[in-house]
C-alpha cells in the first residue's frame, strides 16, 4: 500500500505514525508551512513526526496551486491520499491522483460538525456523542461519502481528553479501513444533508466566561476550551484562565459572586451564575503554570463575596 500523507496539528501525528509502523509505503507528507513567532519558526507536529520518522516533507503555500508538488503526486501514483485535519481546501484535480482514494480522518460524527473545530463545538454545544468519521473526500467541506466510524460518549470529558482519544482511536480506524478497502473495496454512504452542521472555527473571545448564563453552559465553555483559546474570567482586574471547572446547584446575590471555599485536597472555588454556580478546582493566572485551587489561593487572597467579572475592571487590560 503506498499513501500520501496529508496533515498538520498533533491531531494528525498518531494517523501518521501508525501508517509507518504497519510498514505502508509513505514516500512522502504535506503539511503546512512553519509558523513564525517572536521571529523563531515552529514546525508542524505532522513535520517534526515525518522527519523523525525519516519521511520527506512538502510545505506548499497553497497546495492547489503547487503545479510541482501535483506532478510529483502524480508520478508516485499513490494508492490513497490520507488527509488528516491538513488545513487547507484540496482541489479536485489532487483528489482524483490516487488509485483507489482520497480519505479523511475527521473528528466529528459526520454529517454533524463539518469545519474546523469538530471537537470544541460538540463540547460546546452539549451533544451527548462523538467520535471519527472516515469519508471520501469531495470537492465540499467534509461532505464526501462516509467509509467507517469510531462513537464514544462525550460526558463530562474536556475538547483535550476527546482531542488524544479521537487522534489515537482515530488512527486505528484509518488503518483497519484502509485494509478493508484493498481486501473488500470502497463502500461508502452518503451524507444526509438535511443533518449537516458546520464547527466554526474558535475565536479568544468565546473564551470568556459569562456569569449571566448558567453554570451547566459555562462548564461546557470551559471543557470545550480546555485546549484552545483556554476559558478565562477577570479578578480585580486580572486576567484568570479557568481551567477545570463543573456546574453545582447554588444560589447567589450577583453572578461571579464567590459563595464559597472548600478546604482540603479537593479545594474548589465555587462562583455563581444566573442559574447554579461553577465549581472551580484549577486556574492558571498570566505568567503563571497552570494549579489548583488549593496552590492558587496561596498567591491570591480570596474570600467569600469577592466577584469574578467576565471583563476587567475600568483601567486594567486583557
Amino acid at each position: 500500500m503506498k499513501v500520501v500523507f496529508l496533515g498538520s496539528p498533533d491531531f494528525a501525528v498518531p494517523s501518521l505514525d501508525a501508517l509507518h509502523k504497519a510498514g505502508v509505503d509513505i514516500p512522502f507528507c504535506i503539511t503546512q508551512k512553519d509558523a513564525v513567532s517572536r521571529n523563531k519558526r515552529i514546525p508542524t507536529a505532522v513535520k517534526r513526526c515525518a522527519s523523525d520518522l525519516g519521511i520527506e516533507v512538502y510545505e506548499p503555500d497553497i497546495i492547489n496551486k503547487d503545479r510541482g508538488l501535483i506532478e510529483k503526486m502524480k508520478a508516485e501514483s499513490p494508492d490513497f491520499l490520507v488527509v488528516a485535519a491538513f488545513g487547507q481546501i484540496i482541489s479536485k484535480e489532487i483528489l482524483e491522483i490516487p488509485k483507489i482514494a482520497a480519505v479523511n480522518v475527521h473528528a466529528s460524527l459526520l454529517p454533524k460538525y463539518r469545519g474546523a473545530a469538530p471537537i470544541q463545538r460538540a463540547v460546546l454545544e452539549g451533544a451527548e456523542e462523538t467520535g471519527v468519521t472516515i469519508m471520501k473526500m469531495a470537492e465540499g467541506l467534509d461532505s464526501g461519502d462516509m467509509i467507517s466510524f469510531y462513537t464514544t460518549k462525550v460526558g463530562e470529558k474536556t475538547s483535550s481528553e476527546l482531542f488524544e482519544e479521537l487522534a489515537k482511536e482515530g488512527a486505528k480506524l484509518l488503518l483497519e479501513t484502509l485494509c478493508d478497502i484493498l481486501k473488500n473495496g470502497l463502500k461508502a454512504k452518503p451524507q444526509n444533508e438535511a443533518d449537516a452542521s458546520y464547527a466554526a472555527k474558535v475565536s479568544k473571545e468565546e473564551g470568556r466566561i459569562d456569569f449571566n448564563n448558567s453554570a451547566i453552559v459555562e462548564a461546557r465553555r470551559v471543557r470545550a476550551f480546555s485546549r484552545v483559546p483556554g476559558a478565562f474570567a477577570f479578578l480585580n482586574g486580572d486576567r484568570i484562565k479557568v481551567v477545570r471547572a463543573r456546574a453545582v446547584d447554588a444560589k447567589s446575590n450577583a453572578p461571579g459572586e464567590v459563595l464559597r471555599i472548600t478546604q482540603g485536597d479537593d479545594c474548589e472555588i465555587v462562583v455563581g451564575c444566573a442559574e447554579g454556580a461553577l465549581a472551580i478546582s484549577k486556574l492558571q493566572r498570566s505568567g503563571k503554570k497552570e494549579m489548583g485551587a488549593a496552590d492558587f489561593l496561596k498567591g491570591v487572597h480570596l474570600t467569600p463575596g469577592d466577584i469574578f467579572t467576565s471583563y476587567p475592571i475600568s483601567g486594567s487590560s486583557i
